[in-house]
């Protein structure tokens, strides 16, 4: 009978595997991956002795992996990544003499000493898993591996051999296995080495100065306890390499580096406090040279994101903002709308919080795994939650949580600050999908509210924070604001004037004029803010004396005496700008971001809004009706938040539609 070869992957087969296809003797190649097949893997499958290539992988298979396949001695392919297995690995598969590619699962239990029998494998893949106790002692002399790749291996702790002969090694990680001591010299010695990992783990001493000879893609040595000067050839390999190829070339944060030069271009949690907290003066504990952002101007917030995306090394940092493809099933989804992912740990930082109790909640919907056509739907993110450094919880999953894609689920935690600094860190633990399309694996959060547990224990600590006489002015601004409304509803007679109105006046407007005169000033601001053909322009100084009427009473915005180009990449370049403090917006005041909507504060009002009706106006319906609507919009129009303001254009539109 002549062999055969069975591909039935992407078929979106479901059920079990049958266990007649055990008796399919001749079969060289099964390939069932990217299906929808449950239920455990057959053992029958063990009696195919001419099999050369199996794979299962990214399917919904559970149970443990059958000794049986231990007989499969032409075995050279086994892959069952992305199922749902559990178990032990079979101290069986060390017989595979023929075997060349071991992957990862969610399997438990320690690593078989069989294992370092197979001298012929070329990729060893053991992430994903439970596992725990040693390497087998005779995996550094695998002359053939090109891929070695453990993650989060449960030890007392490793240190490397006094020597390994990895020759043809291509790419080594040895992420969060405990391993201590000083990184080996003879790595440099593995000339075919592009990309090493050693990050997470209790490494010492400095970086071997034969590493300067490597030929590394990437390198990550992150969160150990490595110390020293960073040697200067690390910054010339640097920019040699990131002309060659994508990415980030090393990730050395959180270890105890000094630089040759003071780094004036990082910036540092700690430093944040120091300068930025008065009351926080903290020595700095590490040094960071991943990517770290923060809110500028305000520097109360920031996020550090460090790793890559094992299926996807040239991603760039575009792919760590997500967005949503189907809407998340909740009240108020918008919020899900977005999610910031990270390949291996993503910190938020919080700055200058008064020491105390918070709340901290988490909002998570899995807006990634979604797609049944590549079957990311059946993927699994699984990853862990700290703050302030304490893991909080464990193996988070989603998905899980949540009972589906594009569910939600919030998370809450209570947590002290001290120093006033909170630190948030998601940390992918190596479990979960790893190569489930899109490939996108690490820790995935929407949203984070911070929140003190008491009214007291809240307070920002910061230089620029509201002071008592901030307080006043705003107080002032507010007040002052009322009397900028009365003058201008006196200058267009729509209130009583006994107090306010320039007596001997003989010019009377009736009220389709008034209105007209509103919609004149309106267009003109919206001009200037919208239809201006090169920039926006903010006038800064609304005010009755600056609205002009002409001998037909159409109204004309003058004074653009303080008026300035609005930069939207810039919204607090005003700030230390004077005006006419009568007139200001509260943004001035409370120094946040400004834009346009400073000058919708042109109106303000207490109490009954009809009382400001002019009295001499027609007590009509219609009248009464519109001097409402538009006294209500003036309102909108001060409120204390900018975004709840109408634009020009909405106001511009309401007052058409009155007119009408």
């Amino acid at each position: 009978m002549s062999k055969l070869n069975s591909d039935l992957s992407d078929n979106t087969i479901h059920g079990s595997i049958p266990y007649q296809i055990g008796y399919l003797f001749q079969l060289i190649t099964l390939t069932l991956g990217q299906n929808l097949l449950t239920g455990k893997i057959p053992p029958s499958l063990g009696r195919l002795s001419s099999l050369q290539a199996l794979s299962l992988r990214q399917n919904l298979l559970t149970g443990e992996i059958p000794p049986s396949f231990g007989r499969l001695s032409s075995l050279q392919v086994l892959s069952l990544r992305s199922n749902q297995l559990s178990g032990e690995i079979p101290r069986e598969l060390g017989d595979l003499s023929q075997l060349r590619s071991l992957p990862e699962n969610g399997l438990s239990g320690t690593l078989p000493p069989e294992l370092g029998k197979l001298s012929n494998l070329q990729e060893l893949w053991l992430t994903s898993n439970n596992l725990r106790g040693d390497l087998p002692k005779d995996y550094e002399n695998l002359k053939n591996l090109t891929t070695l790749f453990v993650t989060d291996l449960q030890t007392k702790g490793l240190s490397f051999p006094e020597s390994a002969n990895l020759s043809s090694i291509l790419s080594l990680t040895l992420r969060n296995c405990s391993i201590t001591g000083s990184i080996p010299p003879y790595i440099a010695n593995w000339n075919q080495l592009r990309f090493l990992d050693l990050s997470f783990n209790n490494l010492t001493g400095g970086i071997p100065s034969t590493f300067k000879n490597l030929f590394l893609y990437q390198m990550y040595l992150t969160r150990n306890m490595l110390n020293g000067t960073l040697p200067d050839w690390i910054y010339r390999n640097v920019w040699e390499l990131k002309s060659k190829i994508r990415g980030k070339f090393m990730d050395l944060a959180y270890n105890q580096f000094r630089f040759p030069e003071p780094e004036t271009h990082k910036t540092f949690p700690e430093e944040i406090v120091r300068k930025y907290c008065p009351d926080g003066q903290k020595k700095s504990q590490y040094n960071s040279t991943s990517n770290f952002y923060v809110n500028k101007p305000a520097n109360n917030w920031a996020y550090s994101c460090n790793g890559h995306f094992y299926g996807d090394s040239m991603a760039d940092s575009s792919k760590f903002v997500q967005k949503v493809t189907c809407g998340a099933a909740v009240t108020g989804a918008s919020l899900y709308d977005e999610a910031r992912l990270c390949p291996n740990s993503l910190k938020y930082y919080g700055f200058c919080l008064r020491n105390g109790n918070y709340n901290i909640s988490l909002y998570f919907s899995e807006i990634v795994f979604t797609n049944n056509d590549d079957y990311s739907s059946s993927a699994k993110r699984v990853f862990d939650i700290y703050i302030q450094r304490e893991l909080r919880l464990k193996d988070f999953n989603i998905k899980e949580m949540a009972r589906h894609s594009n569910n939600v689920t919030i998370q809450s935690f209570e947590a002290s600050v001290r120093e006033h600094l909170l630190e948030i860190e998601l940390f992918w633990a190596g479990k979960g999908s790893l190569y489930a399309p899109p490939s996108f694996h690490g820790p995935l959060t929407s949203a984070i509210s911070v929140t003190p547990t008491t009214v007291q224990n809240f307070e920002v600590n910061r230089p620029g924070r509201l002071s008592k006489i901030g307080i006043v002015a705003i107080v002032l601004g507010a007040v002052l604001a009322l009397i900028l409304f009365l003058a201008l509803m006196s200058r267009l007679g729509w209130i009583g004037d006994r107090e306010l109105r320039d007596a001997n006046s003989s010019t009377r407007l009736d009220w389709p004029t008034r209105v007209r005169i509103c919609h004149g000033i309106v267009k003109g601001l919206k001009y200037l803010h919208e239809d201006n053909p090169s920039r926006k322009i903010v006038h800064r100084n609304i005010k009755p004396s600056n609205i002009l009427l002409d001998g037909n009473l159409n109204a004309k915005v003058s004074d653009l005496g303080l008026a300035k180009l609005y930069d939207e990449e810039n919204p607090y370049k005003f700030i230390q700008e004077k005006g006419t403090v009568v007139y200001m917006a509260p943004e001035y005041a409370m120094r946040k971001a400004i834009t346009e909507k400073v000058d919708a504060i042109v109106l303000h009002s207490k109490g009954r809004l009809s009382e400001l009706v002019d009295k001499q106006m027609p007590n009509e319906h219609v009248v009464m009706k519109q001097a409402k609507i538009i006294l209500e919009l003036a309102m909108r129009c001060v409120d204390q938040s900018p975004t709840l303001r109408p634009t020009m254009s909405e106001v511009l539109s309401e007052l058409e539609r009155i007119s009408n």
